[in-house]
This record gives C-alpha cells, sequence and structure tokens, in this order.
C-alpha cells in the first residue's frame, strides 16, 4: 500500500462515527459572556486580584507560609482605593443634599495643582461645571465615592488621564461601557489623588450594584494595573523604603497581620533580638512602635500584643483627627473645645466639615445656649449643618450625634 493510501485511510472517519453529527463546541475562553454581571467580573478578574493582593499571593505567600520568615519586598505599583457607597436620605431636595456639600469640599479652593481650584471631568470633558456634574443624581437610590491615590502619583505626569484609563478599564469590568462618573483630582497633599463620583445608575436606568469583591480587591487592581504600565516596578530602594515606612504607620498593617498570626499558645510573640533576617528586623522595629503606642508590652525576650490591637490601630485615626480638629477650632476662637456628652446638645454652629476625604466622617461643633463650644460627630452620609445653622442633636453613647425624631434642624427651633 502506498503512502498516500495509508494516510487516505486514517482520516476517513469510521463507518460508526460518520453517522453520527459533530458537536463543535467553542472553547470557554471564546464564548460569549452570557453570565451575571457578579460571576463575569470576578472571571475577567481572576488574575487581576492576584496582583491587587500585593505580597500576600503567589511566590512570596508560599514561601512565608513555609518558613514563616521569608521576605522579599514588592516592587509593584501600589495603590490606594477607598470606596463609599452613599445612600440618598430624606425626600425632596434634602435627597441630594449631602452629595451637593460633598461637591462643593471637592472643588474647595486650594486643593488644586499648585493651590488653584482643582477641576471636574468626566469620559470626555476636562470642565465639568459642579452645579450640572450631579444634576439628577438626588433621585437615585445611592451613589459611588471612589478616592484613587498611587502610591507615586507625583511622578505620574498626567493624572486626568491615569483616571480616564482607570474608569475606562472599570466600566468594561461593570459591562457599563457609558457609566456616569466624575472626577477632580487634588495636590494638597503628600501623595497627589484624585476623587471619582460614580452615579448609583445603569444606563438602562436600574440602579448600578457593584459586588463587594470587587469593590475591595478589582478596582485596586485596575487601579494597580494603570500604574504599573505607567511607571514599571519600584527600585528595590524604594520597594525597602516602603516596607520599613510601615513599621511606624499608625494604621493596621500587612505586618501587623502576620505578627497576629505568628503568636503561640502562650499569647506572646518573638521580639526578634539577635535575629539578622529581613523579617525579624521588621518585626523588631514594628514590635517597638506598637510598644510605644501601648499595644504591646514586653515580657522578657518576648512582646504580648493588645487584644484588640486591630481594632484600636483601626480607629486610631478617627480619635487623632477628633483631637486636631478640636484643637485647630481652639486656635481659631481662642477658647476650649469640649467633647459633647450624651444627651441633648442644642445650639448654633460654628464650624463643621469631614474628617476625612471621602466624606464619611462629619462633624459639627456647636455653640449652646451657655456660650461652650461642643464637639461632636455625625452619623456617615448625614450632611453636616452651615455655619450659623440653629441645630438641635441627640449625643450617643457612643459620641456621635443624631437629629431627635420629629424634629428637623433649619434656621430656627
Amino acid at each position: 500500500m502506498r503512502v498516500s493510501d495509508r494516510i487516505a485511510a486514517r482520516v476517513e472517519p469510521a463507518p460508526a462515527l460518520a453517522e453520527k453529527t459533530l458537536d463543535v463546541r467553542l472553547p470557554l475562553s471564546l464564548k460569549p459572556d452570557k453570565v451575571g454581571v457578579r460571576v463575569g467580573i470576578m472571571r475577567r478578574l481572576a488574575s487581576s486580584r492576584m496582583f491587587a493582593l500585593g505580597d500576600r499571593s503567589g511566590v512570596l505567600r508560599s514561601a512565608q507560609s513555609r518558613s514563616g520568615r521569608s521576605f522579599r519586598p514588592d516592587v509593584r505599583q501600589r495603590v490606594i482605593v477607598k470606596a463609599l457607597i452613599s445612600r440618598h436620605g430624606g425626600r425632596g431636595a434634602e435627597r441630594g443634599a449631602a452629595l451637593a456639600k460633598h461637591v462643593a469640599y471637592l472643588g474647595r479652593a486650594g486643593a488644586g495643582l499648585e493651590g488653584s481650584r482643582p477641576e471636574f471631568f468626566d469620559r470626555a470633558s476636562d470642565d465639568v461645571h459642579p452645579a450640572e456634574m450631579i444634576g439628577g443624581w438626588g433621585g437615585d437610590r445611592h451613589h459611588f465615592r471612589f478616592i484613587i491615590s498611587p502610591e507615586h502619583g507625583d511622578r505620574i505626569a498626567d493624572l486626568k488621564a491615569y483616571v480616564r484609563e482607570v474608569m475606562a478599564r472599570v466600566s468594561a469590568d461593570l459591562g457599563e461601557p457609558d457609566l456616569v462618573w466624575r472626577a477632580a483630582c487634588h495636590y494638597d497633599t503628600d501623595q497627589p489623588h484624585a476623587h471619582v463620583l460614580v452615579r448609583g445608575k445603569r444606563g438602562d436606568g436600574r440602579d448600578l450594584v457593584i459586588p463587594k469583591d470587587y469593590i475591595a480587591y478589582g478596582f485596586r487592581a485596575r487601579a494597580q494595573e494603570a500604574a504599573q504600565e505607567l511607571l514599571g516596578d519600584l527600585s528595590r530602594q524604594d520597594a525597602e523604603r516602603r516596607v520599613w515606612k510601615a513599621t511606624h504607620a499608625d494604621q493596621f498593617t500587612a505586618l501587623d497581620r502576620r505578627l497576629i498570626a505568628a503568636v503561640d499558645a502562650t499569647g506572646g510573640v518573638e521580639d526578634g533580638v539577635g535575629g539578622t533576617d529581613a523579617w525579624t528586623a521588621l518585626s523588631r522595629g514594628r514590635l517597638r512602635h506598637l510598644e510605644a503606642l501601648g499595644l504591646a508590652t514586653r515580657q522578657g525576650g518576648r512582646y504580648r500584643l493588645h487584644p484588640e490591637m486591630e481594632p484600636m490601630l483601626r480607629t486610631l485615626q478617627v480619635r487623632r483627627d477628633v483631637i486636631r480638629t478640636m484643637n485647630q477650632r481652639w486656635l481659631e476662637a481662642g477658647g476650649e473645645v469640649r467633647q459633647a456628652q450624651p444627651g441633648r446638645l442644642q445650639g448654633r454652629v460654628v464650624k463643621s466639615g469631614f474628617h476625612d476625604e471621602m466624606g464619611a466622617q462629619p462633624y459639627v461643633i456647636v455653640r449652646d445656649e451657655a456660650g461652650v463650644e461642643q464637639y461632636t460627630r455625625l452619623k456617615p452620609g448625614v450632611a453636616p449643618p452651615s455655619f450659623g445653622q440653629e441645630v438641635a442633636f441627640a449625643v450617643g453613647q457612643r459620641g456621635v450625634a443624631t437629629i431627635p425624631q420629629g424634629r428637623s434642624n433649619g434656621a430656627s427651633l
């Protein structure tokens, strides 16, 4: 038999198979996305989530779990993304009051480049008028607030273009090519950053719901991808400086998470004295800082961590913001400012605002009938009253004030 005949015999289908209809299917990677939004987003972010987790994923995580002491600095770009879902409460014009005040805060003078007033922009325009940018949003159920803060934002030449690229990727993940968003870039802190407001409506009029996992990981992953493409890897020196900076941070860090995991059955962790590896040096520096904060106690060659270390670190910045606000008011007015005690607080507003740029921590300072100025926090999402407004609040046990039932704060009580 010739070679060509043998090939033809092999190619010719068997009689049993020739009678069957072939079932041709595309591989999963080529199938159109017919799944729900949540599943689709998670599929698209399967690789990006590992990127977003940084040194808690991949080779470094495996090495750490094997030895407990391995360390290798992460040289990829990092981006801090803060998110808040702001629900619209009240009726009529009240529904958009908090959003309008937040927009006014974002557009304040001095927050823009070189002390100018920041410009609002969106997907296509560089000059969006603040009063028009949120028209109709007040009637929605909610909106989203994001802060995008690249670790090396000062090295990004065009921050607006970077934000647009991030939001284009987010829009694609959400399956909303016409996602409505507005943004402003701020340069009044050590790190240039952008505030992004996303409307809580889809293009078809339905409420926009963003999965929690995407808010926690996906958004940050897209922001880090875009920063990585622009700036590339960090130098070894910058990467080591970033890690060492975390040892003195007054907030909960990845180092704290690892220290908690290293606590033994007696509730202690080694002090690291005498060790020469990188992790030992980092843990020693972090433990000394925690000791200075009163969150770790030395016991011989070991440290005992405070059982409430994580929540205390997470609220430390809030407490410091409160003290700073009260001291600033004391310098402005030259009089004492007290923290309001549980009970009724009534008087005239002398100062109000937010402790954070997200607008999630509103506060107010009220001068009561005796002339004493008192500070209190407000519930998240509440628009702080304006200067000179007469108000009445019920201050709770945790120092958070609410409007008494059946009342509404206005020009007069």
